[in-house]
């Protein structure tokens, strides 16, 4: 890898082309290394996007039991199970998390024409004809279309945002720089797909396509693969668990069929099919889009856009944040904060009208040594040099006095000021500002309240140093009278007169000093990874309560860090500056190797590797660029930091809210499970038919366990550490009550269906038994280990709704002729319909007491456990 910003230009040219580029070097050069364009991904078929979500355990089951019931005439059946298949299907293909548009935005940043040198004069060509060692002409508003090293400069200006994410347009330079020079340093290279803000220059190519610094970016995004969420594992391992042990049941139970009782192998095939249906929670899938899709909606109306279904659970399980510091931890507004004049250090947000008199002269420095407000303009300007609108805020609004200038000196990269000169009075005086280590280099005097002192370099020196450790920009203010015929030269500025210091800062928000203090509350560490000098890093840190902010490391210093060293930097360093999107993207990938989820927060195109990579990109709304958002898995409207602590109460509220649905949810699978096994094993007719099961887990459970998704995030869900990734959704003691309740439902359901003789009234009271006793066991699930009715069942409406539209569906399957004709039921006497609630109260009671006694039994710290998803 060349270093072509520490390169001389000779040496520059000798590496590339010491002659300007003829059409055949050019032919010649582009028929072996291709043209200067970036490489289009592969797009995935969409018809295979549709058939991946067939790809699972569950659905090859359910597909196999259809294709029985076809092959065994009862079509009707069989069509209701595969539409249950299809249905599913849909759903995963709806909530595709990942759109592939992020590279194809990324060659929308890219030149169309680029004017170069050639025997002919300057030409314009497509910016897809460039080869190293073409010489490009910049102007004003030119996208950079290669990489290039700067040849000449006159006050070249080029806006580097999309690629560093720092805001100030950088000023380029020729003279070649040291080897480490991290690359927002770089002020000697121009880099494909950024913009010249002002002045005019030339540039080498050095590198195009693939090669380029945005080329390698979109190889990044391309290299990366879409992370499997940790929910989507969770589940995945779940139906595996489910799968192995439907599978053993269906085996022994076809063997004790047909060898033991001697049963028909119709018989046998309609057992297992139903046994199928049954058992496997085909309306989970549905379940659980209902749920993530509540905490989508509840996230946008906090300001956060979540793009993928899954992601919402990734928000919750999240364990280490990586932010960018300018606009996300901080205003994106920089502004003057101190002064040092008059021998005292003032505090300029206390500073009023009354005090303007004793500031009077650097007040007027500020006001006019500027080139962002013109003397004609009435109000402030809200855009332009983010410095020169810092100063001019303050200096606007306690009315500083306004001088047209005489004369300009622009700032200059090389000698780091700039002045200004006006007639005051009749005589002329020369306005300076810039750099304070080298005004202080040509200061002979200081001006105290009025009067003109002796210079104490050593005490200026001491508050420069001071306000530059608290993270603030140091600009110093001095001034010169000279004669009227003098002219405004390099030359003149000598012999100064200091007036005072002046401390800019990009504040951080209020909100994301409260939100970093709510993330080390949850336990999720906040990393700070931004391209701005280490210094201010660790003074916004600091006030942010970043923990261990005194420590930052620089992108210089971690290209020197063997393998081993990189993760031991990584695990205990919270603090990087002056990173390159390379270093972002092997930040979040060490974090992801040591077992973290990884939240990477960005804005620029230099952001997106690292938000594909992680495993919850979060775009800004405001500051991102389209390539960004599209990388994303979040989008924050807002740009507010804050909102990602808003966006982890949720996703840790939808994770507890999952697992208690799970939890209500299975024990009804294995409860009609054990009813067909029972009647197998007991040579008995079957109790459902197909469609009275479908009915039971598609219609009932639904309507019933999407209800808990919207119960309300317990009062100290933000006071606990992030879940140990390991932890199965199903538990020890999730198991347990799966178990209990599964068993307890069968045999309320047989005592109950026994009572009566005809098959039309057992197989109504039975499903009613089943469906009231999911009621009420609900209820009961509301809260893991404590009294359901902890929180105020007022608390979550969509419960009391589901339990009406419950009640409804079963009064219509009982008593509506058209649906007990679809179901295979019959109308039932008010005794009969008591008599298949009464055992689900008693369920409730039961699980209430069991409850009880785990409290009890449990010491403190156990009982903790289960209940740290309530």
């Amino acid at each position: 890898m060349k270093h072509w910003h520490n390169l001389e230009i000779e040496a520059v040219r000798s590496e590339t082309s010491t002659e300007l580029i003829t059409p055949k070097i050019r032919t010649n050069y582009q028929l072996t290394h291709g043209k200067n364009r970036l490489t289009a991904a592969e797009k995935t078929p969409e018809w295979k996007k549709f058939f991946s979500y067939f790809n699972d355990a569950l659905m090859y089951v359910l597909i196999g039991a259809s294709v029985l019931k076809f092959i065994t005439g009862s079509f009707i059946e069989g069509a209701i199970v595969l539409l249950v298949v299809i249905l599913n299907a849909l759903i995963g293909y709806y909530q595709e998390r990942k759109a592939d548009e992020s590279l194809s935005s990324i060659t929308k940043l890219l030149s169309s024409k680029a004017t170069i040198e050639s025997k002919d004069g300057r030409i314009s060509i497509d910016a897809e004809e460039l080869v190293p060692g073409d010489r490009v002409y910049l102007a004003p508003g030119d996208i950079i279309p290669a990489d290039l090293r700067i040849e000449s400069v006159n006050e070249l200006k080029i806006d580097e945002s999309i690629l560093t994410g720092e805001p100030d347009a950088v000023v380029k330079t020729v003279p070649r720089l040291d080897e480490h020079t991290a690359l927002a340093d770089r002020t000697n290279m121009a880099y494909s797909g950024t913009q010249v803000q002002s002045g005019t220059g030339k540039g080498i190519v050095v590198a195009i396509g693939s090669e380029t610094e945005i080329g390698k970016i979109n190889a990044s995004l391309a290299s990366i693969e879409v992370k499997e969420t940790p929910l989507l594992k969770k589940v995945n391992e779940m139906n595996h668990a489910i799968f192995k042990g439907i599978g053993l049941f269906i085996f022994l139970l076809g063997l004790i069929s047909y060898f033991i009782y001697d049963m028909s192998i119709m018989y046998i095939v309609s057992a297992i099919i139903a046994l199928i249906v049954s058992s496997i929670p085909e309306g989970l899938p549905s379940i659980l889009t209902i749920i993530l899709s509540s905490g989508v909606k509840n996230m946008s109306q906090q300001n956060a856009i979540v793009k993928g279904l899954p992601t919402v659970e990734t928000l919750g399980s999240m364990t280490v944040i990586c932010s960018d510091k300018t606009g996300t931890l901080t205003k994106n507004d920089m502004t003057l904060t101190t002064l040092f004049t008059n021998n005292q250090v003032i505090d300029v947000l206390k500073t009023n009208q009354e005090d303007y008199s004793k500031n009077e002269l650097l007040a007027e420095i500020m006001q006019n040594c500027q080139e962002t407000q013109s003397f004609e303009d009435v109000h402030c300007p809200v855009t332009g040099n983010a410095t020169e609108l810092a100063l001019l805020k303050w200096t606007n609004r306690i009315g500083a006095q306004r001088i047209e200038s005489v004369e300009t000196l622009p700032f200059d990269s090389k000698y780091k000021y700039m002045a200004t000169s006006h007639r005051i009075n009749g005589k002329k005086r020369i306005f300076v500002k810039g750099a304070p280590d080298v005004i202080m280099t040509k200061v002979s005097a200081a001006h105290i309240d009025g009067t003109m002192q002796k210079f104490d370099r050593l005490q200026w020196e001491q508050v420069n140093s001071s306000f530059a450790s608290e993270g603030q920009r140091v600009i110093a203010f001095a001034y010169k009278d000279v004669a009227n015929d003098t002219l405004l030269t390099h030359d003149e500025i000598n012999d100064l007169v200091m007036t005072g210091l002046a401390g800019i800062i990009d504040p951080p928000k209020e909100s994301a000093i409260e939100a970093v203090a709510d993330c080390k509350k949850a336990g999720v560490r906040v990393v700070m990874i931004t391209g701005d000098h280490p210094t201010t890093a660790k003074a916004i840190a600091q006030q942010l309560g970043i923990n261990h902010a005194d420590r930052a490391i620089t992108g210089t210093e971690l290209d020197r860090l063997s393998a081993e060293e990189w993760q031991t930097v990584v695990k205990n360093t919270n603090i990087f500056a002056r990173t390159t999107p390379e270093h972002k993207l092997q930040i979040v990938t060490s974090l992801q190797e040591q077992g973290e989820i990884v939240g990477m927060t960005g804005d620029g195109v230099n952001d997106a590797p690292a938000l594909r990579k992680a495993d919850v990109g979060i775009a800004m709304g405001i500051k991102g660029s389209d390539v960004s958002k599209q990388a994303a898995d979040m989008i924050l409207i807002d740009d507010n930091f804050a909102t990602i602590a808003k966006a982890i109460r949720e996703g840790r509220r939808i994770f507890d809210n999952l697992k208690k649905t799970i939890l209500f949810y299975l024990p009804t699978c294995l409860a009609q499970g054990l009813l067909l096994i029972v009647s197998m094993l007991g040579n008995m007719p079957l109790p459902l038919t197909t469609v009275q099961i479908l009915w039971l887990n598609l219609v009932a459970s639904i309507t019933l366990s999407y209800a808990l998704g919207f119960e309300p995030a317990h009062k100290m869900i933000m006071n606990r550490a992030p879940r140990d990734m390991n932890e199965k959704i199903i538990s020890k003691y999730t198991l347990f009550r799966i178990l209990y309740v599964g068993i307890l439902l069968t045999f309320f359901g047989f005592l109950t269906m026994n009572l009566f003789s005809d098959e039309a009234t057992r197989q109504t009271v039975l499903i009613n038994a089943i469906v009231f006793g999911q009621a009420f066991y609900m209820l009961n699930c509301r809260e893991i280990t404590s009294f359901a009715f902890s929180n105020k069942i007022k608390q979550n409406k969509a419960l009391i709704y589901s339990l009406l539209v419950m009640a409804l569906l079963q009064l219509a399957m009982v008593y509506f002729p058209p649906l007990q004709g679809i179901v295979h039921t019959t109308s039932l006497s008010l005794n009969n319909m008591l008599i298949s609630i009464l055992p689900a109260l008693l369920l409730f009671l039961l699980v209430e007491s069991e409850k009880h006694i785990t409290r009890v039994i449990l010491n403190e710290s156990y009982s903790e456990q289960f209940n740290s998803f309530e």
